[in-house]
């Protein structure tokens, strides 16, 4: 538990109400109930925030605490980030200590740092090297010549295929895939040749990665994921892929093989992008655009084809006048066909 006067000082918020009051866990607002914390992120929800059971609510500086019925409100300049640094109070860490189940198959030859966890059903190969502090959860394969940084943690059923190499503190979600084939063939008038997929994948520091995310090896070279980026659940990245530093790609986008991301590109979700595109630093792709060409540094782009954004709002404000138009036409032609218009 921690006090209200403690998540003040914590927020740099203003508190208003009981400092004494204590808090037993974080909630929405809709859920809260009596020892909770909740936030009210935009004003849209000020009518939800007035029957919330919390004992206490962090809100803007926008908000009028008059219009609230909670009698503890801790008043903030940015209540998300605010909500960011109290989660992680309550989050359950992982436990210190260094263990290797007996249950998990270790090669002889890999090399396991200090403070490393390997669980249950582990697989880890020849040549691997786990640095300090990795995590390695029940039924995780780690192929021949794998490396993992340190501090990184990767959950159950995660696949790393043989020479990937992981950063320092990756997190790397349950069903994951990385280093797999990439889908190349050609063509010989009788069968499609495989194309041995020779290649490696490397993930910098810091990337986050979803469940059940499939990251191909390069056909030569290696698949790129630089420092930062985040990449949510069912997300397929095809061989020879680069994407920059602290990208952002969203739930079910597909990423041709050979692409080019830039930095801090979001991609949003069920998005496509199609093999050989490159794609500019700070570019936003909306939900199920399909990127045909390549796209330019700081565009907006959405549709499918992609077009501009602006381009794409004043399509979509003519499409909706098409019923409009349609109707106006065919009564033209009525009335050219009964003479009345000469």
């Amino acid at each position: 538990m921690i006090k209200l006067k403690e998540i003040t000082q914590i927020t740099g918020g203003r508190l208003i109400g009981d400092e004494e009051v204590e808090i037993r866990g974080l909630s929405s607002i809709k859920y809260a109930k009596e020892g909770d914390l909740t936030f009210l992120f935009r004003r849209s929800f000020i009518d939800e925030a007035k029957s919330t059971k919390a004992s206490a609510l962090i809100v803007g500086e926008d908000a009028d605490p008059k219009e609230l019925t909670v009698k503890n409100i801790v008043v903030t300049k940015d209540p998300y980030a605010a909500f960011i640094k109290l989660a992680n109070l309550f989050v359950k860490k992982e436990e210190e200590g260094e263990f290797i189940s007996p249950l998990a198959h270790i090669s002889s030859d890999a090399k396991i740092g200090r403070k490393v966890k390997i669980y249950p059903f582990v697989y880890v190969g020849s040549g691997v090297e786990i640095e300090e502090g990795v995590v390695l959860y029940p039924f995780v394969y780690v192929g021949d010549r794998v490396i993992i940084g340190e501090n990184s943690k990767i959950y159950a059923h995660v696949t790393l295929y043989e020479g990937v190499k992981i950063g320092k503190r990756v997190i790397i979600h349950s069903g994951t895939v990385i280093g797999s084939d990439g889908f190349g063939y050609r063509w010989t008038g009788k069968e499609h040749e495989k194309i041995p997929q020779i290649g490696t994948v490397e993930i910098e520091d810091d990337v986050e990665i979803g469940a059940n995310v499939t990251i191909d090896r390069a056909t030569l070279g290696k698949t790129l994921i630089k420092k930062g980026t985040k990449i949510d659940n069912l997300v397929q990245v095809g061989h020879n892929v680069e994407i920059g530093e602290d990208s952002i790609v969203v739930a079910q986008v597909g990423i041709g093989g050979s692409t080019k991301i830039g930095n801090r590109v979001i991609i949003a979700g069920q998005a496509g992008i199609r093999d050989h595109v490159r794609v500019g630093n700070g570019v936003k792709i909306g939900g199920q655009t399909g990127v045909t060409k390549d796209v330019k540094d700081g565009q907006e782009v959405l549709g499918t084809p992609h077009m501009d954004r602006k381009e794409w709002a004043r399509l979509q404000f003519y499409l909706r006048k098409l019923p409009e138009l349609f109707t106006k036409i065919k009564r033209l032609e009525q009335k050219t066909e009964t003479g009345e218009l000469k």
